[in-house]
């Protein structure tokens, strides 16, 4: 028990001696660091106290003081501050946008507005400043904006009248006034720093653009047009860095371009898709600072895709017609905040007006009679083409490569730009040119511009989606192709009132098809109308079709058979449309021409032209029905003429077993079956030739092939040569690609005959290549040259008729 206790003791007594030799220690190590009771003298004292010492910057430290920010910026912390000389204040009291003259004629909200907008909420030196955080990695030379520390409610401003936008949702405010923030998202500033001018490739004419005109050597660092004179001034809650002039919050786009006494049409036409929005939050806040505040603070905002609103906030429904960003909006951003903002090329007022008496822009006129009267979905395009999503790719040094959102070419020249404004959330270039969507300048242009082409217009802009979930309207991209050439008929609304579908022509109850725009859904409908053949009467309405799925399988197809390209010329009769239909042309090209598909020639009806609009890529054509298609196949057409029933005979007589070889089975009806796209050319021999091909022995008749006795091998093997040669026979008549009477042509054209010997033939054929027609045809005749064995006498045959 003793030697325990002794133990013991002996423990304690080495655990005091530790102690007090740590104590000891800990004691010299503090009397040997000072900066545990002072601060280094290189960091220097806090922002406020700095400035205050300085002597030259006493309207700052007013702007702190009268502020209450002394404490704050004498405080410990991370902040960075953009400061001014008194120098630079006393020009700015001499000149600027606000009318003040001297400090004391400065209101609260503006002494707010210089002092937040400068404060950054982070330590920044100048290098730092090009570097960003994203989803907890760091993006280091890429940084060109930053978050203020400027709240919207800082700067509330009441609005009312004029002050407004000229949209009839403002109207309920323009008389009572309405407190409105220009955005309701701070603020950010925006400055230019060596590593990111290098980083991204920019030329001094860029940064001469980006800055109003400014130069740069070095590492020189620049806010908005203000260059820092003096920068890294550290301090022990932070940076502050000298500009050489006042920094005051510079506009958002949509407030500059209103503003801008230059760009009222553009503006207004902006103000179309603006609303006001009720901001909860911002209004609690301000209550609760502001006790006495009782009524409701609204932020401007528009409909657009990004940073804007999406649905109308009264209906719950989305909104079809909307900008591509909210150009009010300060905090713009496509992923992140920092590295990019947005760009707009704005036309002059002259401008504006200059495109709206001329070219193009007459046609507008013409139909609308001022900017005012033309519609959103008719502007929209207009406007998209004018805005960038991308101030980085919208630089001059990017003009000859600039494409917009449609991937057309934007011809932007630098001679054209008459001034600019770096915004918050972009870049403005004032221009004294319009640059037209391709809408206004394709063959689609008259569609989508006349008010009585709705039907065919909103075929045009049904949209698809691709692989990547991303939605195109491909007939829309289609037509507006400008490296392509097209002959566009539109049959205006009033003319589709009886439309002979294909689909329905041979089924037991026929009908004709009126296709029609429903305003209510702003989508096409279709009634289903009995329909006489023989009669060619039309009865009673049947059904309506709603069925989206229809209604683009049917306008495509009329759309495909609508379409020429190519155009149509003088030259030429007959031509391919892009659905593969044959369609007549004649008279001049324009108002007195007249067209005819095949169902036209057949049932003696044709569509005149009532306008016609010289575009771009092509010729538009408003005609006064729609082209009838073939509502026969070849198969019943081959039956129907006397005149080819000796080679319609021969078609018939083919064994079911070799049939499927010519024919396929399509609905009540056959089609031909070699070529996929139906862009084919028959030549039908004459009764008389075909008597005479059976005389010489050229063919045996299926007469005589069928009483040939197949008992033994070797005549099961004769009887299938003969076969198989008049099955080659027939075949070598279908032609792949279309070919007509009275067109100049002299090529060589696959046939539906496939060789399968080495014989050299006159045309070289391979084996397993299909023989070749060689034709050759002018205004009035078109012969046939037949690729026969070599050596053997040439073989020629004339078309006496075609086009049939």
């Amino acid at each position: 028990m003793k030697k325990y206790s002794t133990n013991r003791s002996h423990r304690f007594s080495i655990v005091l001696i530790l102690m007090v030799l740590f104590t000891f220690l800990l004691f010299s190590c503090k009397d040997n660091y000072i900066y545990d009771d002072q601060d280094p003298d290189w960091l220097g004292s806090d922002i406020y106290t700095s400035l205050k010492s300085k002597g030259d910057f006493t309207v700052t430290v007013k702007l702190i003081e009268d502020l209450g920010y002394d404490r704050i910026l004498g405080l410990t912390g991370s902040k960075t501050l953009f400061v001014a000389k008194d120098d630079a204040y006393k020009a700015f009291f001499s000149n600027n946008s606000w009318g003040v003259t001297k400090y004391e004629d400065l209101s609260v909200s503006q002494k707010k507005a210089l002092l937040n907008y400068s404060l950054l909420n982070n330590a920044y030196n100048l290098k730092m400043l090009a570097n960003y955080n994203s989803a907890g990695l760091l993006i280091e030379n890429e940084a060109m904006r930053q978050t203020s520390s400027l709240a919207a409610i800082d700067t509330l401003p009441h609005d009312y009248g004029d002050r407004l936008p000229t949209n009839s949702v403002w109207n309920y405010y323009r008389d009572k006034g309405i407190y409105l923030e220009k955005d309701n998202t701070v603020k950010p500033i925006v400055y230019f720093t060596n590593s990111f001018l290098t980083r991204n490739n920019l030329t001094s004419e860029d940064f001469s653009v980006l800055t109003n005109g400014g130069t740069r050597s070095g590492d020189d660092v620049y806010v908005f047009n203000n260059k820092v004179i003096e920068g890294n001034v550290r301090c022990k809650n932070g940076y502050v860095h000298v500009l050489d002039h006042v920094l005051v919050p510079p506009n958002n786009m949509a407030q500059y371009i209103e503003e801008n006494p230059n760009t009222k049409i553009f503006s207004k036409l902006l103000d179309r898709f603006s609303l006001p929005v009720y901001d909860s939050e911002n209004t609690t806040l301000y209550k609760t600072l502001h006790p006495s505040f009782t009524d409701s603070i609204f932020s401007i905002s528009y409909y657009a895709s990004l940073g804007g609103n999406i649905y109308n906030p009264i209906t719950g429904n989305p909104v079809p017609n909307r900008l591509p960003y909210n150009p009010a909006w300060n905090a713009y951003r496509t992923q992140n905040l920092e590295p990019d903002m947005a760009a707009m090329f704005v036309p002059s007022d002259q401008a504006m007006n200059n495109y709206f008496n001329s070219g193009v822009g007459a046609i507008l006129k013409n139909r609308f009679g001022s900017w005012d009267n033309v519609p959103d979905n008719i502007i929209l395009p207009f406007l998209k083409r004018h805005m960038r999503t991308s101030l980085l790719e919208s630089l001059p040094s990017k003009f000859d490569k600039m494409v917009d959102a449609e991937n057309y070419r934007l011809p932007v020249e630098s001679g054209q730009i008459t001034d600019s404004y770096t915004a918050v959330n972009g870049k403005v270039y004032v221009t004294n040119a319009v640059y037209p969507p391709v809408d206004y300048i394709s063959v689609y242009s008259p569609v989508l511009l006349s008010a009585n082409s709705r039907v065919m217009d909103w075929a045009i802009n049904i949209s698809e989606t691709s692989v990547d979930g991303t939605p195109f309207a491909f007939y829309k991209l289609y037509l507006n192709s400008l490296v392509s050439k097209y002959a566009l008929f539109i049959p205006t609304d009033e003319y589709f009132s009886k439309y002979i579908d294909p689909i329905s022509y041979a089924q037991d109850t026929r009908g004709v098809l009126k296709y029609w725009y429903n305003t209510k859904t702003n989508t096409v409908n279709a009634t289903v109308y009995k329909y006489d053949k023989t009669n060619d009467v039309v009865g009673d309405s049947i059904s309506v079709i709603t069925d989206g799925t229809f209604l683009k399988n049917r306008l495509w197809s009329i759309l495909d058979n609508h379409i020429v390209v190519g155009g149509v010329n003088a030259t030429s009769k007959y031509f391919l449309t892009k659905g593969n239909d044959i369609i007549k042309v004649d008279g001049a090209a324009g108002s007195s021409m007249v067209i005819k598909g095949a169902g036209d020639i057949d049932m003696n009806t044709q569509c005149n032209v009532n306008t016609v609009f010289q575009q771009d890529n092509g010729t538009t054509y408003f005609i006064d029905k729609q082209i009838q298609p073939s509502l026969k196949s070849v198969y019943k057409s081959l039956g129907e003429h006397p005149e080819f029933s000796a080679f319609f005979n021969l078609l018939l007589g083919v064994p079911d077993s070799y049939v499927n070889q010519i024919f396929a089975l399509q609905g009540f009806d056959y089609r031909i079956k070699f070529f996929n796209a139906y862009h084919y050319t028959i030549y039908v021999p004459t009764n008389d030739a075909i008597q005479a091909a059976i005389d010489n022995g050229t063919i045996t008749p299926w007469a005589t092939i069928d009483a040939m006795p197949a008992t033994s091998t070797q005549e099961v093997a004769a009887k299938n040569a003969a076969i198989e040669k008049m099955v080659k026979f027939l075949k070598y008549h279908f032609q792949d690609n279309a070919v007509f009477f009275g067109q100049t042509v002299n090529d060589q054209y696959q046939s539906a005959t496939l060789k399968t010997t080495d014989t050299p033939t006159y045309y070289n054929t391979s084996k397993n290549k299909y023989y070749k027609l060689g034709i050759n045809g002018g205004a009035n005749s078109l012969v046939i040259t037949m690729d026969g064995k070599l050596g053997n006498p040439l073989r020629t045959a004339k078309v006496l008729s075609g086009n049939g």
